[in-house]
Formats: structure tokens, C-alpha cells, sequence
């Protein structure tokens, strides 16, 4: 117990630490080494763990493939790649309910903090245009930016899986996803975009050979994957492919240059702060062994889910970082006692509700920069929210006991 109560009161020091300005790295190493200190773990300790991640092959693939999705972003972002996506998708499809779909999805894919921001402004123009309100443009902007994270193997989260539970096959778990990813794309048009017009027709042109260019530029945001798939390798080795792409397809101009100013370090420091706290967690036995009491109190299905979706709720919305509560989370499932297909399925389950925690926190900064372009209140987009918040984690649940008596 005494473990339990040191932890949430370290993880409530996170908003106080982020209003005072301390980046979201630091703030959760600072949290780490609290929870170290406090529970016995020590300095000493806190150190092997340190070294332990570094001499694990499948944390350092997450954290070098997160340092080099934000790069590819970065790169394709300065040589213009994004708005030729964007322009050649106009020119192939008239329907702009769509493009509203799918301009934030495509630009989803290249996982940047804050990356909702890149979208934004075309939202917001041809949501004007198609007299959406600002609210329900914020909601669209902010609902299909995130739906690629949940597809693309070398998402943050889905990589943090991965190296916290190795068993997992996160091809599978994406598999798994499939049928919320559908739900989440009816919700979104169904709530904010069914009753909007189309305003200014446009008529497409040159479908075939815009198909042709858009499958061109896009290479560096699918090659990866294929080569993983196809070859096995590490995803960081396979995301040199996407990045040689990006060269090819730029006009080379000060590349390297570009290359080296595109590293965030405080991103890779994030995710190397989540992967310590993570492996701090794994030795907390008398908390873990307390959760694992309840979880076996509970029994299982609804019981389970509801014990698992209070804890990711709780640490993804006062973090504003969705595999903060995976880190909590993750360590639990391990322990339990379940198939092959019922531990990739409360893989997905502890995937969504962590980020439906992460989603509506007032510390995410994809929400936080859109509601400023959209110039729109926080509270505005909350009431935006009702609804579809209630849906989505309907949904949740629905497609998990739907996937839990079909396949575990």
C-alpha cells in the first residue's frame, strides 16, 4: 500500500512541475527518481536500471525509431512534402468530407509532438468554407490526427509495447484495433461532419497520374514498413530507408545539415524517461502485487477492464502522454496469467484507454496548439466532446468483449 500511495503522489506532482514550466522529460525522470528514493530502490538501484535500458535491444529500437520518426516529420515538413501530399490529394478527390478526414490522418502519420498543428490550418480553412464551427473543426483536427497511431507499427505507444511485453507481435495488436479505428472513423463523421456542406465544388483532375505522385511522395511514410515486414529488421534500421526517400525526393538543398537540426532531443529524452519509469515500476512487487490482488478480486472481462481503465485514465490525463500510463499498465498485464490472443487484446484495450486518458487531458499538446489556431476555449471543445467521449469508450469496451469472445 505504501508503495501505491508514493506513486500517485509523485505522478500528482506532474501538473504542478509542467506549470512551472519543467519539460515533460524532466518532469517524469524527476517523478521516477522520487518513487526511487522513496521505496527503496535507491540511487544505486535507479542507476542499473538506467544501464539496463541501454543494453535492452528492443528499448533502444524504441527510443532510436521515436528519434528518427520525429526527424523523418521534421524533414519532410522543411522540404515541403506535406503540402504536395496534401495539394495531390485535392486534385484526386472532390469530396472535401473527406479530405477533412483524411489531411489529419496522413499527417498523423509522422509521429512529432504536437504534430495536430500541421494540420490545423487547412482544417480550419476549408472548415470555414464548409461552415463547420470552430469547436467541431478543433474535434476533427484533433480525432483523425490520432487514428494513425494506432495503425503504423512504429507509433511511440506501439512501440513501447512491444519492448515492455517482447512476446507481443505488434502487427497483431494493430490487427486488433482495426475494428475501433472503423468505429472512430463513423463517430467522427457521423458527429461533426454528416450535416456540413461541401462548400466550393472542386472538380478532381488527372486522377491516375495524381495517383501515381501521391504514391511517390508518400514513400517515406510507408517504405519502413515494408522493408520491416519484408526483411525483419530492427524498425530504426528500417526508418533509414524513409529517411534516404525524403532525400531523394527533396532538392537536396543543405540535407545534412537539415538532417542534424531536425534531432529533438527532448523527445527521445521523453521516451528514455517513460522506459525508466517503466522498468522502476516492474520493481515496485509490493504494489504490483496489490493491483494484482484486485485484478484477481474482480475476476475477469468487465472487472479487469474497469480496474485497468481507472489507472490509464487517471496517469494519461494527468500527464498528457499516453504511454506514461502504459508504464503503469504494461508491468500488471505482464503478470497475469492469459493466452497468446487474450494478452494482445488487453494489449489494445490498455492501448486505448490509456490514450482516451492522454487524448483529453488539458496537457496535450496537439489539443493545446489546435484550440489556438482554431481560436477556441478549452471548455468550448469539452462541450464539443460530450458525446463522442461517451461513444468512444462504448466503443472501447464493445470491440474488446466482442474481440475477447471471438478470439481468447
Amino acid at each position: 500500500m505504501n508503495q501505491l500511495l508514493i506513486v500517485l503522489a509523485s505522478f500528482a506532482l506532474i501538473p504542478f512541475l509542467i506549470r512551472k514550466r519543467v519539460k515533460l522529460s524532466n518532469t517524469i525522470f524527476i517523478v521516477t527518481l522520487i518513487i526511487s528514493i522513496l521505496t527503496g530502490i535507491g540511487i544505486e538501484g535507479l542507476g542499473r536500471t538506467i544501464f539496463g535500458i541501454f543494453t535492452s535491444i528492443n528499448s533502444l529500437d524504441t527510443i532510436l525509431t521515436v528519434a528518427l520518426v520525429g526527424m523523418l516529420g521534421s524533414l519532410m515538413k522543411q522540404y515541403g512534402l506535406l503540402d504536395q501530399i496534401v495539394h495531390t490529394m485535392l486534385q484526386i478527390i472532390s469530396n472535401k468530407k473527406i479530405i477533412m478526414m483524411l489531411i489529419p490522418s496522413m499527417i498523423g502519420v509522422l509521429v512529432v509532438p504536437g504534430g495536430a498543428v500541421l494540420s490545423a490550418p487547412f482544417i480550419n480553412s476549408l472548415g470555414e468554407e464548409m461552415n463547420i464551427t470552430p469547436p467541431k473543426r478543433a474535434a476533427i483536427n484533433l480525432i483523425f490526427r490520432h487514428i494513425s497511431m494506432f495503425l503504423l507499427p512504429f507509433s511511440t505507444a506501439l512501440l513501447f509495447i512491444k519492448a515492455s511485453i517482447p512476446e507481443v507481435n505488434i502487427y497483431k495488436v494493430i490487427g486488433f484495433t482495426l475494428p475501433f479505428i472503423a468505429g472512430v472513423i463513423i463517430l467522427g463523421y457521423w458527429l461533426y461532419l454528416k450535416d456540413a456542406g461541401n462548400g466550393k465544388e472542386v472538380r478532381s483532375s488527372g486522377i491516375g497520374k495524381n495517383l501515381l505522385k501521391l504514391l511517390v511522395i508518400t514513400l517515406p511514410i510507408y517504405v519502413s514498413v515494408l522493408i520491416n515486414v519484408v526483411t525483419g529488421l530492427p524498425f530504426f534500421v528500417s526508418m533509414l530507408g524513409s529517411i534516404i526517400a525524403v532525400y531523394f525526393l527533396s532538392n537536396k538543398k543543405g540535407f545534412f545539415d537539415a538532417l542534424a537540426k531536425s534531432f529533438n532531443l527532448h523527445t527521445m529524452l521523453m521516451v528514455l524517461s517513460i522506459l525508466i519509469l517503466k522498468d522502476v515500476i516492474l520493481q515496485l512487487g509490493g504494489m504490483l502485487s496489490l493491483i494484482k490482488d484486485l485484478l484477481g478480486t474482480v475476476g475477469s472481462g468487465i472487472g479487469i477492464m474497469l480496474v485497468f481503465t481507472l489507472v490509464s485514465l487517471f496517469f494519461g490525463y494527468i500527464t498528457g502522454y499516453p504511454t506514461s500510463a502504459l508504464a503503469i499498465t504494461l508491468p500488471l498485464l505482464s503478470m497475469l496469467d492469459m493466452n497468446t490472443n487474450a494478452l494482445h487484446i488487453y494489449s489494445y484495450f490498455l492501448f486505448a484507454v490509456s490514450f482516451v486518458g492522454y487524448f483529453y487531458s488539458p496537457l496535450h499538446l496537439c489539443q493545446v496548439l489546435t484550440i489556438g489556431e482554431m481560436k477556441v476555449g478549452t471548455l468550448e471543445l469539452y462541450k464539443e466532446y460530450r458525446l463522442y467521449a461517451i461513444l468512444q469508450l462504448l466503443l472501447i469496451y464493445g470491440t474488446t468483449l466482442l474481440l475477447l469472445m471471438l478470439f481468447a
